[in-house]
């Protein structure tokens, strides 16, 4: 099945053009990203354009017979349903009298002809995030309006039912009547305020300083909605507006009536607006459009001093997945420590804003990079410090991209733009880093973009193929299952590998589609080869965690078991320890349900992801697979010797099986037979091979080369010095006294040696290029504890060398030249101290 976005996440286009072979060549390019209606006229196109759904933007043809594009436009403009929909002309005009007019009429952009898909992407795209932008910007405006309107409705009722302030003065200014709503806004009762002179009153002056009538109202009789403030009895200011009327008795006046109410409510809501519009309501920071504003004014005074601007694009690293796993209230008290980390870092006068979600913006005039280096290391650095949350400690760090005014861009937009692709740069490198930006920045994200959409192409084209690389079992030696691997034969930019356009599947969602075509293929494939009558194999397919979030996993494996005819015990599935770490509920139910399929499990990678081992009893994994990057490492890191024991003993403990991954030499497939792994993959058997190459290997039925039966240990010796002459010396020696003699040039081929033979005694030299004596010794005693060790050197340093002895990396120590009896009398000794150990060890396994 095919996992579409909903049609609420995809944008709606509406493409115009008379041209079929247009519309057709536009429809193509657009149909994987957005929603594309289509018109062949210009009446067409505005009745398409007045129904729902409406579109989100119009790509309009100039020249078009009846109604050209600019009458389309002035058509759309003036209807208030669809005056705002942006329109990008398409047109092989170039004139820029052209682009005027139709920019005059009020569309957003021209394209010209013939049709460049990066170009028509790049700018369909930027057009669609304006549009969003604005109506982001113009839904919260709506809001906020009707918000502050409801609530002075509210207040509206309020005063209606409290009745508005009213009180009388006499020509002297004293209060001959008063309401009770104005004596409630002024705190008092009323009889205290009969009598009271009201200038003394509501502006607190000195009784002595009360003004008659005609000074008090200077100005003010017969006005109205004059701002005030009054002076409560309680001291606090009372914002009023107040009207001011003469009571007149034949011309004369005798005193004034006033009336006000109280404004602080409204002054507080638009105070408030101008927050909500300008301000974080997370952080408290400035938010996009106090950004813009910043940055816009910021340019300017950069143009008329000089100076530089630098912008910088930061990101937290791995926060979603701590907002996914601890909760949004969790992930929201991060976003807040991490601006107040930020604050606390950056100077006065420096610009600093959440955009959205984990982006911050940072804006300063600085005097060039080196300004920039010393505010980002240390932004850097503070973010990356643990995180309290509740009992949780939690460890992010943070990406930022950089560009800087004019060498990066005139404005705003350009600048943003620019810093955000240096910020793509730095996520890329690894994360927790800084990057500036530069020109090819751009042309490589213009280059995945063409890559990305060439990938939506490559499986409808077949331009995917799949190679096997052969699965063996270390008891037989047999071909007993292949891994089924993707490969992308592009036409213009030949075999494109798999770690360049699977991470760019998983980051753009193809990565579902893919997977479904690889398992379908994969499965297909191992049918024909059944029919075909040869062995009967395993075929193994990896599932990535996206495929199993956004698709009913379950569901696709059984509907490819039934199309393809496979019997279910012919598939394994390859899960990752990040799957489990996504999701642990979700990770169960997979496997029970693939495990009622009849299909095999496995842990792929295992031992690189942190998962809790608890786990394995728990979910139906029927193998584990060590990962290449133990096995490369296994004869010579005893680290990795240990893990992969450590790994084969667990699974066998379990129930499971064991396979090794990039087993490409002899030790190494000595050491996995030797430690009782089942199965392995890796060069040294075949590369990853084409379908018709991997039918005749097992058609031939060609096997792997097990190794043969090691020497007897009792007797067997292994030399280790660069010098060859040292060698033969010492071979001439032990030869006589009927040992089996190894030899090696270096540390590093004698561990290969000891990883494919069973050793009883090593002599090696102290002194050696790329590891000296001491350190092969060492890990010799990690990795084959029971082999006696015996270093040979001509420069004694007697305190290293008892350190040594005592610590057990040696039985002895001999210096060059040798005695002959000496050196055959402590081999003696060595392979009595072996046999002890062997014996001891053997009894204990028994």
């Amino acid at each position: 099945m095919k996992n579409k976005a909903p049609p609420s996440d995809r944008a709606t286009l509406l493409v115009v053009d008379d041209t079929p072979e247009n519309l057709g060549v536009l429809s193509e390019l657009l149909q994987p990203h957005y929603t594309v209606r289509a018109a062949n006229s210009g009446a067409r196109a505005l009745a398409v354009a007045a129904s729902e759904p409406r579109p989100d933007l119009i790509l309009l043809d100039v020249m078009m017979p009846e109604m050209d594009g600019y009458a389309v436009v002035e058509r759309l403009k003036a209807d208030p349903a669809t005056r705002d929909i942006p329109v990008i002309f398409i047109t092989a005009l170039s004139a820029s009298e052209d682009e005027r007019h139709g920019l005059e009429l009020g569309a957003v952009d021209y394209i010209t002809k013939p049709i460049r898909p990066a170009i028509v992407l790049a700018r369909v795209h930027t057009h669609l995030e304006l549009k969003r932008a604005r109506d982001r910007l113009r839904d919260e405006n709506a809001w906020l309006e009707a918000e502050v309107a409801q609530r002075n409705r509210q207040r509206e009722l309020i005063l209606m039912s409290a009745g508005e302030g009213i009180f009388g003065t006499d020509t002297a200014g004293d209060i001959v009547f008063i309401n009770p709503a104005a004596a409630a806004m002024l705190g008092h009762a009323r009889e205290e305020l009969l009598g009271r002179n009201a200038h003394a009153l509501v502006h607190r002056h000195a009784a002595g300083d009360a003004c008659a009538l005609p000074d008090y109202l200077a100005g003010r009789l017969a006005a109205r909605d004059i701002e005030e403030r009054f002076v409560r009895r309680d001291g606090e200011t009372l914002a009023v507006e107040l009207s001011c009327q003469p009571m007149l008795e034949a011309d004369a006046i005798l005193g004034a009536v006033v009336s006000f109410r109280d404004i602080g409510e409204r002054k507080r809501y638009i105070a408030e607006i101008e927050r909500k519009s300008n301000f974080d309501a997370l952080t408290g920071l400035p938010n996009r459009n106090l950004l813009g504003d910043r940055l816009a004014q910021g340019v300017e005074r950069c143009r008329e001093s000089g100076n530089m601007l630098a912008v910088l694009a930061l990101n937290l690293d791995r926060f979603k997945s701590a907002n996914d796993a601890l909760g949004h209230a969790t992930g929201d008290a991060l976003l807040r420590a991490a601006a107040q980390r930020l604050l606390a870092g950056v100077p006065a006068g420096v610009t600093l804003a959440r955009v959205e979600g984990d982006e911050f913006v940072l804006a300063m005039e600085s005097g060039g990079a080196d300004e920039v280096r010393r505010l980002a290391q240390p932004l850097l650095e503070a973010l990356a410090e643990p995180y309290r949350v509740g009992e949780r400690d939690c460890f992010l760090s943070a990406s930022i991209g950089v560009a800087l005014y004019p060498r990066d861009g005139g404005n705003p937009e350009a600048l943003l733009k620019n810093a955000g692709a240096a910020l793509a740069r730095a996520k890329a490198a690894g994360g927790n880093g800084y990057h500036f930006y530069a020109v090819e920045m751009n042309a490589r994200t213009l280059e995945r973009l063409d890559l990305e959409n060439d990938l939506r192409r490559a499986i409808d084209n077949g331009e995917l193929v799949l190679h096997f690389q052969p699965q063996l079992s270390l008891i037989s030696g047999a071909i007993v299952g292949a891994e089924a691997l993707v490969r992308w034969q592009h036409p213009r930019h030949g075999l494109i590998p798999p770690a360049k356009f699977i991470p760019l599947a998983e980051e753009s969602g193809l990565i579902v589609r893919l997977g479904e075509w690889v398992l379908r293929q994969a499965c297909a494939q191992n049918r024909a080869w059944q029919a075909a009558g040869l062995p009967a194999i395993t075929v193994a397919v990896n599932l990535s965690v996206r495929q199993v979030i956004a698709q009913d996993i379950v569901a696709l494996t059984r509907a490819v078991l039934a199309d393809t005819g496979l019997d279910a015990r012919s598939l394994e599935l390859e899960l990752t320890e990040s799957m489990l770490m996504a999701d642990a509920e979700a990770f169960f139910r997979v496997t029970e349900g693939l495990k009622k399929l009849g299909v095999t499990l496995s842990i792929d990678d295992f031992g690189t992801g942190y998962s809790s081992l608890g786990y394995l009893k728990r979910f139906a994994i029927d193998r584990l697979k060590i990962d290449q990057s133990f096995v490369r490492d296994l004869t010579q890191d005893p680290n990795s010797a240990a893990i992969a024991r450590a790994i084969i003993s667990l699974a066998h403990s379990l129930g499971l099986a064991v396979i090794a991954e990039g087993v490409e030499s002899e030790a190494q497939l000595g050491f996995l037979c030797s430690g009782n792994c089942d199965e392995m993959q890796g060069f040294l058997f075949s590369r990853p091979l084409p379908a018709a190459d991997f039918e005749a290997l097992l058609t031939a039925g060609r096997r792997l080369a097990l190794p043969a039966a090691a020497e007897s240990p009792g007797r067997s010796i292994l030399l280790v010095d660069d010098e060859p002459s040292i060698i033969a010396a010492l071979k001439r020696v032990l030869r006589r006294q009927g040992y089996t003699v190894l030899t090696a040039g270096s540390g590093a081929e004698g561990l290969e040696l000891l990883a494919t033979h069973e050793v009883g005694v090593v002599i090696s030299d102290a002194r050696m290029p790329e590891m000296p004596g001491a350190e092969f010794l060492r890990r010799v005693r990690d990795m084959h504890p029971d082999t006696v060790r015996i270093m040979l050197s001509g420069f004694t340093d007697l305190q290293a060398v008892t350190q040594a002895v005592n610590s057990g990396e040696l039985f002895r120590f001999l210096t060059k030249p040798w005695d002959d009896m000496e050196l055959v009398e402590v081999v003696r000794d060595a392979f009595r101290r072996y046999e002890i150990r062997h014996a001891h060890r053997s009894g204990r396994a028994s």
